[in-house]
This record gives structure tokens, sequence and C-alpha cells, in this order.
């Protein structure tokens, strides 16, 4: 996002009966990688990443920015959630 304001990021977990967001950890590098790699979740997003390119690539911590959230279950990531702010004259995917 462009600019916070007086948001603090990260935000504390956000907690539901089942599942948490939260900020991305090191220990979800592996589960990045293959999200991006994987060709069902490329086809909504303009194409899979090839594995090791991703595995070159991919920083230590992946995800560490403002609105993205990982989805976590049992303490393991599923997924993530991003939130970006656009302007209208660029709307986004």
């Amino acid at each position: 996002m462009a600019e916070l304001g007086s948001v603090v990021w990260p935000p504390v977990p956000i907690r539901t009966e089942r599942l948490v967001l939260r900020e991305s950890e090191a220990r979800d590098r592996a589960a990045f990688i293959e999200l991006f790699a994987s060709p069902s979740v490329g086809e909504y997003l303009g194409g899979s990443r090839p594995h090791d390119e991703l595995e070159r690539a991919t920083p230590e911590v992946p995800g560490r920015r403002p609105g993205l959230f990982v989805i976590d279950l049992d303490g393991a990531m599923i997924g993530m959630l991003k939130f970006d702010r656009r302007e209208v004259e660029r709307p986004g995917p």
C-alpha cells in the first residue's frame, strides 16, 4: 500500500475459529515457492514460474510487505491474502 498513515504494520495476528491471518515468516518460504510454481495458481496470476527460478529468487522471509497476510491453518501456511491500494487508472488482476 502506498501510504498506511497511522496504521501499524504488521498488525497482530487476526484469529478466527479455524484460521489465523499473520505476517509471513521464514518457515513459510517453501509454501510460497510451491504456491507460485503451481500451474493451477499461475492460471490466475499470469502464469506459474519455474521452481528452480523461485528457489533462487525468493528471499529467506518472503512476503514481508504491508497488505500481505499468510493464511495459517494449524501452524502451516495454506495460502496468502494480499490487499493492494490501486488508482482507478491502474486496475489490478
